[in-house]
C-alpha cells in the first residue's frame, strides 16, 4: 500500500529531509556535531511542520506530525503520545515543551491516536468507536519503521525517547516494552498501568468488558503492571498527587514495582498542588528535557 505523505511543499520535503537525515547521528559524535553547528537557525526559518497520512487499516489513514529540531543539526528523535481524546499537538501548543525539545536538537514525532488505548487486540465487547481506533502495534510495525525507512528517524544510531501523559504515558510504557531496543529512554505523565486498582473505570470496561466477567483480559499481556519485570530502560515517572482523573497511585506503584524489580533505577516525582492537565504537564516540562539530556550526555562520554 502506498503512503500518502501529504507534504506541502517540494521545498519543505528537501529541507526536511535535510534535517532528517542528521538525526542518525550516532552518540559518539552528536556533541561534537552540536558544537560545531554555529549559530542554530530561527523558528521562524524553519520548514513548515510536516503532516504524513499513514495507513491504519481498511484503507483508513491517520495522521503522523513531524516537528524538526532547532538546530542545524539534530541531536535525536522524540515520540510523543496525547492523552486519551485529546489534540495530538496540545501538548506543543498549551505547554512550552516541544519549544524546549526543539531548542535542544530533538525532532519531535506525534501520531494521532485519538481515542486508543494502546492495547494489543480489539474484543467483541469493545465499544465500535474505541476498537476503531489504532492498536499499539500500528506505532512500533508501521510508523516507527516507515519513519525509519524514508526518513532515518529512529534508527538505531539515534537518541530516541518516548513520551506520553495520561493514557499516551499507558502506551508509552507499553511500547518500551514491546521494542525497548529502539529507543534510549522513556518519560511517563499521569498514566494508569494497572487496570484492576479501578476495576470500575468506565474506559476501561468499554474496552475489555467487565473484570467479573473477563479478569484474564485485565490481568494479561495489557496490564502493564504486571509485566514491569521486562521493563530495561531508563525512566522518569511523573504523576501530581491530586490528580482527579487517574490516582496517582498508579504511578506510585509503577515505581515501587521498578524499584523492586531492581534492573532500573527510575526517576520519579509526585508534587502536590496539581491535577491532571497542563498546568500540571508545563510544570514537567524542564524535568524532561534534564533527564533526557542526562541520558544523551552519559551516553556521550561513555562512547569516549
Amino acid at each position: 500500500m502506498q503512503i500518502n505523505s501529504g507534504f506541502r511543499k517540494f521545498s519543505s520535503v528537501l529541507l526536511l529531509i535535510i534535517v532528517v537525515l542528521f538525526a542518525a547521528c550516532t552518540s559518539d559524535n552528536s556533541g561534537q556535531l552540536l558544537r560545531n553547528a554555529g549559530t542554530v537557525l530561527l523558528s521562524a526559518q524553519r520548514p513548515p511542520d510536516t503532516t504524513l497520512k499513514i495507513p491504519w487499516k481498511d484503507g483508513d489513514e491517520r495522521s503522523v506530525y513531524i516537528i524538526p529540531a532547532n538546530t542545524f543539526f539534530s541531536r535525536g528523535n522524540i515520540l510523543l503520545l496525547h492523552g486519551w481524546n485529546l489534540r495530538p499537538l496540545g501538548w506543543c501548543e498549551q505547554t512550552s515543551l516541544c519549544q524546549k525539545l526543539r531548542d535542544a536538537g530533538f525532532n519531535i514525532i506525534i501520531p494521532d491516536m485519538g481515542k486508543s488505548m494502546y492495547a494489543t487486540q480489539t474484543y467483541d465487547e469493545t465499544l465500535p468507536t474505541m476498537a476503531e481506533q489504532p492498536l499499539r502495534s500500528w506505532i512500533t510495525d508501521t510508523v516507527i519503521v516507515y519513519l525509519r525507512d524514508s526518513f532515518k528517524l529512529f534508527t538505531k544510531e539515534a537518541n530516541n525517547f518516548i513520551v506520553g501523559l495520561s493514557t499516551g504515558a499507558r502506551g508509552a510504557f507499553a511500547i518500551g516494552l514491546d521494542v525497548p531496543e529502539v529507543f534510549d529512554g522513556a518519560v511517563v505523565l499521569s498514566g494508569d498501568y494497572d487496570q484492576t486498582l479501578m476495576t470500575d473505570d468506565n474506559l476501561m470496561t468499554y474496552f475489555y468488558g467487565s473484570y467479573e466477567d473477563y479478569p484474564e483480559r485485565w490481568e494479561g499481556e495489557n496490564n502493564l503492571l504486571r509485566n514491569a519485570d521486562k521493563w530495561t530502560l531508563p525512566i522518569y515517572i511523573g504523576h501530581a498527587q491530586q490528580d482527579r482523573v487517574v490516582p496517582w497511585e498508579q504511578s506510585d506503584s509503577l515505581n515501587k514495582t521498578l524499584l523492586k524489580i531492581g534492573k532500573v533505577k527510575p526517576v520519579s516525582h509526585f508534587p502536590k498542588g496539581f491535577g491532571h492537565d497542563y498546568t500540571y504537564w508545563e510544570s514537567e516540562s524542564d524535568n524532561i528535557i534534564d533527564f533526557i539530556r542526562k541520558i544523551c550526555d552519559k551516553d556521550l562520554t561513555s562512547e569516549k
